[in-house]
């Protein structure tokens, strides 16, 4: 198997101001996988279907660099050692159980994400074009606008109480009678402080 293109066993990049040793651990392991895959034919990428994700097993990294450089390191040191890479990057959580593509099995997984982060100068560009004050001026007239339309529902309510009310006081006293009333005398009747008993119809 050939890695694709996008899937460089040869070009990674760490983090500046890394330890020595977390530096040598990614140079022993990049290369042993290199070695294994382009030399001995060793299918290291178990999901080499999907075109930028890289997905590699524990347990085989650790035999491979075992077996290139004769040191034993441990899961937890390869982990953190990966930890330092920024191209390409660890995928969390860290490890995880997965499938391998190549042979069914289960296994250790570690994903390596080898698609290539959006620029910095794009990122600020569309980051630009959003007005933000505009967008928060947005939200806060929408929240607005529900309040005031919670605040109708609740009136209109409450005039339909009194409309139904002042009919059948009306009805009781003459059925004959009809309600001459102009909204503005509702709302005010609606908001007096009075005992609506009191008011005249």
């Amino acid at each position: 198997m050939t890695t694709q293109s996008n899937k460089s066993l040869r070009d990674y990049i760490m983090k500046a101001d890394i330890s020595e040793n977390h530096e040598r651990i990614m140079r022993d392991l990049f290369n042993a996988l290199f070695v294994s895959e382009r030399q001995y034919g060793v299918l290291i990428d178990h999901t080499p279907s999907h075109p930028t994700i890289m997905t590699l097993d524990i347990y085989q990294i650790q035999q491979l660099i075992h077996s290139h450089s004769d040191r034993l390191i441990t899961h937890m040191a390869i982990i953190d050692a990966l930890y330092d890479l920024t191209e390409p990057r660890l995928l969390m959580p860290s490890t995880i159980h997965g499938i391998s593509e190549i042979d069914g099995k289960r296994i250790d997984a570690i994903r390596l994400d080898y698609s290539k982060p959006a620029k910095t100068d794009e990122l600020a560009e569309e980051l630009a074009q959003i007005d933000l004050g505009e967008a928060l001026a947005d939200e806060i007239d929408k929240c607005d606008a529900s309040r005031r339309w919670m605040e109708q529902q609740d009136t209109i309510q409450s005039l339909r109480s009194v409309i139904v009310d002042m009919a059948e006081t009306l009805h009781v006293a003459d059925p004959n009678a009809r309600i001459s009333m102009t909204s503005s005398d509702l709302l005010d009747l609606i908001n007096s402080q009075n005992d609506m008993s009191d008011n005249v119809f």
